[in-house]
């Protein structure tokens, strides 16, 4: 049984202004103060960084960075604000004339993501993949950029290699097919299948990250992905309550497992959770 009231006492004490907004959110509460929030991740060209410009002082702005943060711009639900108005001629300036995307030159040069394929065209698949991704879970259908991405994909995902080079190129292109019907039926079982296998071994963090995806492209609960991952998910529960993350930030990951829980309606909510620390 999942412990909702250790996991909002953990992310109230150790979660910075994000984190709190983003718990706000989970449990129903106002996140009026959202848009001023991630305005922090945000620079002025449109480019984003993974944290706060107010925490890292020679932080820069990045395709990656972008992608990892218009999720949260889709968690508060601010699709037609000023954030989305910078974001988009940014990511018009750095597509490649082929429709492709890859890691900006300003990144590569600063801080290059540790992740990155020694194989660019592994990772200029996923960039490629997650901008329509990302867009298409904001509403966005009608860019010139999301068209001449989705070109660019159709020329490649028939090579199996490349669709699996990470678990995430495969998920992002799972749910680009949401929309738009990008696979034949056979491509998209095998594709399916894959992630379904993978899924079975992904520890808490990534796990969030695919159904986070999945729920931004409108996969419901009664999906074997979906289904399956909210399953595991609720299994990965440490005993201490929260969803460690000795990589990255057990804080996001908690918090983001108990949203995606809380969302698709898992767990319950005891009124009284949400004032704990509070």
């Amino acid at each position: 049984m999942v412990s909702v009231n250790t996991a909002i006492a953990y992310v109230r004490q150790e979660g910075n202004p994000l984190d709190q907004l983003r718990l706000s959110r989970a449990l129903g509460q106002s996140t009026i103060t959202a848009e001023d929030v991630l305005r922090r991740y945000q620079f002025p060209d449109g480019s984003w960084d993974y944290q706060s410009r107010d925490k890292v002082a020679d932080s820069v702005g990045s395709l990656g960075g972008a992608i990892h943060c218009l999720r949260w711009v889709r968690e508060f639900g601010l699709a037609d604000t000023a954030l989305m108005a910078r974001t988009i001629p940014f990511l018009e300036s750095i597509q490649s004339p082929d429709g492709s995307f890859y890691e900006t030159e300003a990144k590569l040069a600063h801080s290059p993501q540790s992740w990155l394929q020694q194989e660019t065209l592994i990772d200029r698949f996923y960039f490629t993949a997650a901008v329509p991704m990302r867009l298409f879970s904001l509403g966005y259908r009608q860019e010139t950029i999301i068209s001449a991405a989705i070109h660019w994909l159709e020329q490649h995902w028939r090579d199996w290699q490349l669709v699996t080079g990470t678990w995430y190129n495969l998920w992002a292109l799972l749910c680009v097919h949401r929309h738009m019907g990008t696979l034949s039926a056979s491509a998209y079982q095998r594709c399916h299948d894959r992630a379904l296998e993978w899924l079975r071994k992904l520890a808490a963090q990534p796990l969030t990250w695919l159904l986070d995806a999945l729920q931004g492209a409108r996969y419901s609960e009664d999906e074997p992905l979906v289904e399956q991952g909210l399953t595991r998910l609720l299994n990965l529960q440490g005993a201490s309550g929260l969803w460690a993350d000795e990589k990255h930030s057990t804080v996001e990951t908690t918090i983001t497992a108990l949203r995606l829980l809380l969302d698709y309606g898992s767990i319950p909510l005891d009124p009284q959770s949400a004032t704990l620390g509070g």
